[in-house]
């Protein structure tokens, strides 16, 4: 198997079952010769197919492919549309067999100077699960992208929003172009629910006259849940009812019978003129709702069960205890009497602090 380098390219080129194979694997004769050997490891052990580049299809047709057929079942696929047409961008007019890890690699490192390490590693997640099917479907003989790596995610902390934060936040929403950004505030401080959970909320899970909401389709199937309604959700939601005019509680302004879809920009704005470091994040709105549940006493399982987590663990790293409970924990030491004072002037010997100890024992 010989490896031949054209206009800074470097190819595989041998022949099976007496057809001649010529494969672009990368500009780099490192990765070449390592590409080299995975080959020679796969027709040894049987698994190598040829797979004609002739019928390999383009990597628009692909992704049309796989969004009529794969992505428009999954729970995400409003959101995942957005990540198709970003990668259509950078891909959409190669054949998918002439795709290479280093085109991810590319695109990786692009994307990385243009947003966040995890929406990188989103749409490279997409984009393997794409090329994953495309293997499936026998379009090519093997997934290019499978050994790239994520980007680290640098770890966030958590944030719970205060009460005098809350007042400015709700009072910033009446100053942003955004019917339901208020409501939706309101919704996920004073019932915990998901973004997801919140934005596809129809009428038919929600129940005035006994005061729940109906969770079903969850991201997880703990997810589905019965949540009550507080006072201040009751009375919202019934002011929306009379002017009820589609099945979903938060409907698109633009797109008639589709649901409400941005809500960063809105989000963003009233941060600003709440005076509110973008640090906090739609999602802490659900840390605040179990925050708060736990600093009133409630218990980690009745928390954990309104929140739809799969297990309690989730709910322990969700609900922290706020930062007086901590300072409050860590004060009974005090008042237990295992705070010594030592002699600011002096420091005792650990012998002459027994000898003292000893003194003070036989006075007695």
């Amino acid at each position: 198997m010989k490896i031949v380098e054209r206009n800074g390219n470097y190819y595989l080129d041998f022949y099976f079952r007496g057809r001649r194979v010529r494969e672009k694997v990368s500009s780099s004769r490192g990765a070449a010769l390592r590409a080299r050997s995975v080959r020679e490891g796969e027709i040894l052990q049987g698994r190598f197919r040829i797979v004609p580049k002739r019928g390999a299809p383009t990597f628009d047709t692909l992704a049309d492919k796989y969004s009529g057929l794969v992505s428009i079942h999954k729970r995400g696929h409003h959101v995942e549309r957005y990540i198709i047409k970003t990668l259509k961008t950078f891909w959409g007019k190669y054949r998918v067999s002439d795709l290479t890890a280093e085109d991810a690699e590319r695109f990786k490192a692009k994307r990385a100077r243009c947003v966040r390490p995890g929406t990188v590693n989103r749409e490279l997640g997409l984009a393997k699960h794409i090329m994953t099917k495309a293997l499936e479907w026998k379009m090519i003989a093997d997934n290019p992208f499978r050994s790239v790596r994520n980007l680290r995610v640098p770890k966030r902390v958590d944030r719970v929003l205060a009460p005098e934060e809350e007042v400015r936040l709700l009072a910033a929403c009446e100053h942003v172009r955004s019917k339901f950004l208020r409501p939706l505030v309101i919704m996920a401080i004073h019932t915990g629910l998901r973004r997801s959970e919140l934005l596809g909320l129809e009428w038919t899970r929600i129940d005035l006259a006994n005061r729940t909401i109906k969770i079903i389709n969850s991201k997880s199937t703990s997810g589905d849940r019965i949540v009550p309604m507080t006072g201040t959700v009751h009375a919202l939601l019934s002011g929306f009812a009379k002017e009820e005019k589609s099945g979903l509680v938060f409907p698109s302004n633009r797109n008639v019978g589709h649901r409400f879809l941005d809500l960063k920009r809105g989000f963003k704005r009233a941060l600003r003129l709440a005076d509110i470091p973008e640090g906090l994040r739609w999602h802490d709105l659900r840390h605040t709702f179990a925050s708060r549940l736990v600093g009133a006493g409630v218990d980690l399982v009745t928390v954990s069960q309104l929140m739809g987590h799969s297990g309690i663990v989730m709910t322990v790293r969700y609900a922290h205890p706020l930062a007086d409970a901590k300072m409050a924990a860590v004060s009974k030491l005090d008042s237990a009497g295992f705070c010594l004072v030592p002699d600011s002037n002096r420091t005792p010997s650990p012998s002459g602090a027994v000898a003292e100890s000893t003194g003070n024992s036989f006075a007695a």
